[in-house]
């Protein structure tokens, strides 16, 4: 069956319940809707019938009260006794509206001539006409009042206590002349609490608010936020731009509290559950199928593109599946495979073998490391194959047959024969090497090996392979790293030169290679060269002793001499008796310096010319700089020359032989004192110089005032042989850098910065 004749589920599975439950969402959504609106309009149409009925009560309420004052202020009009006139009207004026906290009578100065106050009240200040402000609002009502001899309310003023006030003037009039007005005066807060029943106050907050909008007065004191129901209405009286607002903060719906409604939001939330379910089970369903189909595909492209055969057969051997990977191994389309039974066309002709294998097959007696066997292409041609073997389980757990996997190996074959031969060929080479060649893991003991030479077996035995250990002379044998050493095999007293180097084996792990080369004739060459140099510098220090053979003799003839005056002059003064012991002693201390002055120039002599082994040590520096300058202080008398030293740290250590680098040192102090030969006596100087370079290294340099070395022979003035003086040999220099190379030093020559030479060397310093 092929992957386009799969059944696929249609979109409509899942789509049919997702656009119900979205026409079911949409059309309860417009039915609760339609319900909230017509609530909110009814609570609107409730909300403005109350704040009229509020505005009806406010209204009656001031109409009244305006009235109870004209009709106090008439009977002021007629008649004696003015104060009782007054007096019992206003207390029941302010016993009928409580909201009236005090009533005063104005006469037409504007004097407070009459004033009541409700009982258990304590008094109010005097009254704002006295304060004399042309603009206040008290004023402004008195004087309305009077122009127009009618009852005004006045504008709202801020009184005592943070409270707005209004008060309400009517006219006292008598023979048509102005006598003077009746004020009442109102707490606007007091209004709004007195003017509207508890069931009102519970539903509204309601409050006063000029033109602007802005809050006057409200019978509450907290603010109500996000109030979505309100009304405003005119409040006339008393006019003058204000309003009243009603806003409505607890209300009850009738939307929630019908048991028609619940119940149709519990079928719709059931509903939208059902559809939610089936649109879920038919989406897990369709991602099942689409996973399901590309799977499918993968797994037919996986076997189309491998290059591994597969063969599927029944129990009973015929075959059931072949992929394209084995049609092409084999020549044969699939359907000329499918449904054969043995013997296959892929067979060759003698199928004797073929069959034996495939009776094994059968019976589940496969060899599981594989089959190699030979398959016959449809021309005809043979190649060499290995087949692994499978069960074939459905999806109850029966088995219906085995699954063949099918791999080409013939250029796998040639490829592995290739490389024995290849690796015949390398073994070959590596036995007529003329080095010992051995191969080992870097973690194995020693006398593990992967591989060895020859040569490595004649020369080292695999119990006492080559040991990292010195070479003989103080340098170790093994540095850091993979760098070759030198090693002398105990055995055979034989030398070899040892390299190493990290490479990858065969079988992909990392190993260490190791050559060891015979360098016996080298050694025995180099330990040659070495005995010649030193009897090249022991020569040369023959030389430089028997020039200064004349200079050493006056430098021990004049402690001689002077030890023979001492002597003399002293036994002359014991046989005279005139001496004593005190008067000896001086002179005998004299004789005892000069005498050691003697030694210490013989004691020189003897080191400096004894042959013995090159010997590196700890020394003292100074000591080194003082004993070459002894040497060639007499010289540099004879020249007129003088030699100076200057050392930041008299104290340096050196790791150096004390005579050798004496030698070099008086070298160049005679080289220095025989290139200033032409000069006037007071401008011949040698300087010598000791300065740190670093941790590590010192630096001596030594300085002359000649006519310095030009730069045309500056590089073949340590060559051997090379010389600028006629009597010269060419060795002196030669010598010199030679044995500070071998203090692992350098030695060389730079232009000093007005005249003459500088010659440098380092030494390395004595650690510990």
């Amino acid at each position: 069956m092929q992957l386009k004749d799969q059944p696929r589920t249609s979109p409509l599975v899942w789509a049919t319940p997702l656009v119900g439950m979205v026409l079911f969402i949409v059309a309860m959504g417009a039915f609760f809707y339609n319900l909230y609106v017509e609530d909110q309009s009814q609570a609107q149409i409730r909300v403005t019938r109350d704040v009229e009925n509020a505005r009806s009560n406010i209204r009656t309420r001031l109409l009244t009260a305006q009235e109870r004052l004209t009709q106090l202020a008439r009977s002021l009009e007629v008649g004696q006794n003015r104060h009782e006139r007054f007096t019992v009207p206003a207390l029941a004026l302010m016993a009928e509206f409580p909201e009236i906290n005090s009533v005063v009578l104005i006469d037409q100065e504007r004097r407070v001539v009459e004033l009541s106050l409700p009982r258990l009240r304590s008094a109010i200040p005097v009254h704002p006409l006295y304060e004399t402000i042309e603009d206040a609002e008290s004023y402004w009502a008195y004087n309305t009042a009077r122009e127009t001899r009618l009852p005004v309310f006045s504008r709202p003023y801020l009184g005592q206590g943070d409270q707005v006030y209004m008060e309400i003037h009517s006219p006292v009039i008598q023979d048509g002349d102005y006598l003077g007005s009746v004020a009442a005066t109102l707490p606007l807060g007091d209004l709004l609490n007195r003017s509207f029943p508890d069931t009102f106050v519970k539903l509204y907050s309601v409050s006063i608010v000029d033109g602007g909008g802005n809050l006057i007065a409200s019978n509450v004191s907290r603010s109500v936020e996000n109030a979505k129901l309100s009304h405003e209405v005119p409040l006339e009286p008393p006019g003058h731009g204000l309003k009243l607002r009603a806003v409505l903060y607890r209300t009850t719906s009738e939307l929630f509290s019908n048991m028609l409604a619940w119940t149709v939001i519990g079928l719709s939330l059931i509903v939208i559950w059902s559809f939610a379910l089936l649109f879920r089970h038919a989406k897990l369903r369709s991602q099942a199928e689409r996973r399901l189909l590309e799977e499918t595909k993968f797994r037919r492209a996986m076997e189309n593109s491998v290059i591994t055969g597969m063969r599927a057969i029944d129990l009973q051997g015929r075959i059931t599946y072949v992929n394209p990977a084995f049609c092409r191994m084999t020549g044969f389309a699939e359907d000329e495979l499918v449904g054969l039974g043995p013997p296959f066309p892929y067979w060759p002709e003698d199928s004797g073998e073929q069959r034996d294998l495939l009776d094994l097959i059968l019976v589940g007696k496969a060899p599981a490391k594989g089959i190699e066997v030979q398959v016959k292409r449809r021309d005809g041609t043979l190649f060499d194959a290995r087949m692994y073997v499978s069960p074939l389980v459905d999806s109850e757990g029966r088995q219906t047959g085995w699954m063949t996997s099918v791999t080409d190996i013939t250029e796998p074959r040639r490829v592995r024969e290739e490389l024995a031969a290849a690796h015949r060929r390398f073994v070959r080479i590596l036995e007529e090497l003329d080095a010992a060649v051995s191969i080992r893991v870097p973690d194995g003991k020693d006398n593990e090996f992967i591989f060895v030479n020859r040569l490595h077996r004649e020369w080292f035995s695999k119990d006492s392979p080559p040991k990292f250990t010195k070479t003989g002379r103080g340098r170790p044998a093994r540095d850091a790293g993979m760098q070759p050493f030198e090693w002398l095999c105990e055995n055979s007293r034989r030398w070899y030169e040892v390299r190493r180097r990290s490479i990858s084996w065969v079988d992909g792990t990392t190993v260490i290679m190791q050559v060891a080369t015979d360098i016996t004739s080298r050694k025995e060459a180099e330990d040659m060269s070495r005995q010649q140099q030193e009897k090249l510098q022991f020569t040369s220090r023959l030389i430089t002793l028997g020039e200064l053979a004349s200079s050493l003799a006056h430098e021990i003839n004049q402690p001689l001499a002077a030890i023979s005056n001492y002597n003399m002059g002293s036994v002359n003064r014991l046989k005279s008796g005139k001496v004593t012991p005190e008067e000896l002693l001086p002179v005998l201390e004299k004789v005892n310096i000069q005498a050691q002055r003697a030694g210490d120039v013989i004691r020189r002599i003897r080191e400096f010319v004894k042959q013995q082994e090159p010997k590196r040590s700890a020394c003292h520096l100074g000591r080194i700089i003082d004993d070459a300058v002894g040497f060639s202080q007499l010289e540099a008398s004879h020249r007129g020359a003088r030699i100076e030293q200057r050392l930041l740290c008299p104290d340096l250590q050196v790791m150096a032989d004390s005579v050798l680098i004496e030698q070099v040192l008086m070298n160049l102090i005679k080289n220095g004192l025989e290139s200033m030969s032409h000069l006037p006596d007071d401008q011949k100087l040698v300087e010598i110089t000791v300065d740190e370079h670093s941790e590590q290294l010192i630096v001596v340099k030594v300085r002359d005032r000649g006519t310095g070395v030009p730069e045309s022979i500056r590089t073949r003035l340590f060559e051997s042989f090379f010389t600028t003086k006629p009597e010269g040999m060419g060795m002196g220099l030669n010598i010199c850098r030679t044995i500070i190379e071998y203090h692992q030093g350098k030695l060389w020559v730079d232009p000093a910065p007005d005249q003459g030479s500088v010659f440098t060397f380092t030494l390395p310093k004595a650690t510990g």
